[in-house]
């Protein structure tokens, strides 16, 4: 029997196994204040197992994240959720604000960095380390092949007129930060919000846009981030160009995983290879190669949500790997006061698509369990 300050949850797996995988769940502030406000709280199984779990103050309301580490398809688990500190086996996520950086350690040890320094003409996440210390991504200031391509960033390559993607001498389009609307850090995840006036050259702004970005507790193998942005045409009209220099989202992969180099690239439909990927839609691509002996991949994940699902993507034997559909669809206008909004889930695993389990991972973001209180 639970004590009067604990509830318990029941998650269901539904029709697909789950491999640590990020839930949430809604509370209502009854629940929140229960449980003790935003921060780390004690979640258990039956067996007393605690898992990573935390309450945050998002946006709409007080959310518990945690992470279920397997649930076999068709199966539940009940779990006890308690105020408490939340110090799992599995430790915790933190964020370091220095010197426009935010830095990400995950159970102590680095995992990536958020660059916002205006040095820069866009933020960029990066370098992203995998589980033997060599990054997933590239990011290299002394290229001359698209040096713009740095790690994973967000970007498009024509904002009313402007520039957003390549970074042409003295026309380059900036995105400059503004602040930080959410700093979170706990055993489950980390979760920043940054705010940033996308402008031109002389820093005329263009549109506003936010991103949310949200980094989950999960092993060095398997490591999940979810980017959320959010575009509003706050200075007027705003049309984003028909360019193949877009994402929003954008990933240059690590120079040994392209595929000019061995590695592969693998959609949904099982299509193979840039001549089979490049300019189809699919739910989601992954691109997979060695990295310093051992198997590495990058699978980003479109949502159901986001507007022309599943998206085109633009990616590249040399190592680009984005999701763009304003190429093939005509590019897109923004009447003053629109919002456009993307979600998408990258994927960093060890292992080629098969072996990182990608579809059911995928799975996960779009159909994850249900949790409900009992």
């Amino acid at each position: 029997m639970p004590s009067v300050n604990t509830f318990q949850l029941k998650v269901d797996a539904g029709r697909h196994e789950r491999i640590n995988c990020p839930v949430s769940y809604n509370l209502h502030q009854a629940e929140a204040d229960l449980l003790g406000g935003p921060g780390p709280v004690a979640m258990k199984d039956e067996a007393g197992r605690e898992i990573p779990a935390q309450i945050r103050r998002g946006p709409k309301g007080y959310v518990l994240h945690f992470i279920i580490d397997r649930l076999q398809a068709g199966t539940d688990k009940t779990f006890t959720v308690a105020p408490g500190t939340g110090d799992s086996a599995r430790g915790t996520v933190k964020l370091a604000e220095e010197n426009g950086r935010l830095q990400v350690t995950i159970n102590g040890e680095y995992f990536t960095t958020y660059v916002y320094d205006r040095s820069v003409a866009k933020p960029y996440l990066g370098p992203i380390a995998g589980p033997y210390g060599k990054s997933y991504t590239r990011l290299d200031f002394e290229t001359k092949e698209h040096p713009h391509h740095r790690s994973l960033w967000l970007a498009i390559g024509d904002v009313n007129g402007i520039d957003m993607w390549n970074e042409p001498e003295g026309r380059y389009g900036k995105q400059l930060h503004q602040q930080f609307e959410e700093l979170t850090s706990g055993p489950a995840c980390v979760v920043f919000t940054a705010r940033n006036v996308w402008a031109s050259f002389n820093e005329k702004p263009q549109i506003d846009e936010t991103r949310t970005i949200t980094i989950y507790n999960t092993p060095a193998n398997g490591r999940i981030v979810d980017v959320e942005v959010v575009f509003e045409a706050n200075y007027g009209q705003v049309e984003f160009g028909a360019t193949k220099e877009a994402g929003p989202l954008g990933i240059r992969v690590a120079e040994s995983m392209k595929a000019a180099n061995g590695g592969t690239i693998i959609n949904s439909y099982g299509s193979v290879g840039e001549e089979e990927c490049w300019g189809q839609k699919a739910e989601w691509c992954d691109y997979y190669g060695p990295v310093d002996g051992h198997t590495l991949g990058i699978a980003a994940f479109d949502h159901p949500q986001n507007e022309h699902y599943p998206t085109y993507w633009h990616i590249r034997n040399y190592g680009l790997h984005a999701a763009n559909n304003f190429y093939f669809v005509g590019g897109k206008l923004l009447k003053p006061g629109d919002k456009a909004f993307f979600r998408y889930r990258v994927f960093f695993h060890e292992g080629d698509t098969n072996q990182a389990k990608v579809a059911d991972r995928y799975q996960d973001y779009i159909h994850p369990p249900k949790a409900e209180k009992v």
